[in-house]
């Protein structure tokens, strides 16, 4: 079940011309806690065959030279790759604040509860992918805590996380049961919220 998460996480390596496991680093200037433009433009419309949904990391700028929108760490190598290797797929950037501002996870986990039923009404055959990065993969965990309904659990194929700070934190819920078999959790060396030491936490 796992297979698709496997091939989303080489689709990164391939992206970023490396298998290496050492954390990436933010571009120069970057401000933590600073809030990232939601851009509405960025949506995409109509129906698709896959529909990877990111939630990226906190103040995680753009790939300017990409005309990025999924955030240069994570988001846009992986959606920059795979929707050349993919036919019908596309990406959906999570819109929410990525800051430190109170809130901002609940916000992304509603709109990615959100986003998936829209789309699973208005485009009944299409599948998802949760992709979240960080306080990203935070979000991914307050979407699938009883946001998501239970019956759109199998158009969701897959749940790849980076650097997830809930890994190992007990108190929050982790995800659902009938979601494990399609979660791959990566976390890197040198990964400080994370667990270290491993490319595959899982």
């Amino acid at each position: 079940m796992k297979t698709f998460a496997y091939f989303l996480l080489s689709g990164l390596a391939v992206a970023q011309g490396s298998t290496s496991a050492d954390c990436p680093k933010l571009p120069g200037g970057v401000v933590m806690g600073v809030p990232v433009p939601m851009v509405k433009e960025h949506i995409p419309t109509g129906c698709a065959d896959l529909e990877i949904l990111v939630a990226r990391g906190t103040s995680e700028p753009d790939y300017k030279e990409g005309n990025g929108k999924f955030g240069v760490i994570i988001g846009d190598p992986l959606i920059g790759n795979l929707t050349k290797t993919l036919t019908g797929a596309r990406g959906y950037p999570v819109q929410y604040p990525a800051s430190n501002q109170t809130g901002g996870i609940v916000q992304g986990g509603l709109d990615v509860a959100d986003r998936l039923k829209k789309m699973s009404t208005e485009c009944p055959k299409m599948k998802f992918v949760l992709v979240g990065y960080s306080q990203g993969a935070a979000v991914m965990h307050a979407a699938t805590n009883k946001r998501i309904p239970e019956e759109l659990y199998s158009k969701i194929i897959a749940l790849v996380m980076y650097g997830d700070p809930v890994f190992k934190m007990s108190a929050i819920p982790a995800f659902p049961a009938a979601l494990q078999s399609k979660l791959l959790e990566n976390c890197a060396v040198g990964d400080s919220v994370s667990l270290h030491k491993l490319v595959v936490c899982d």
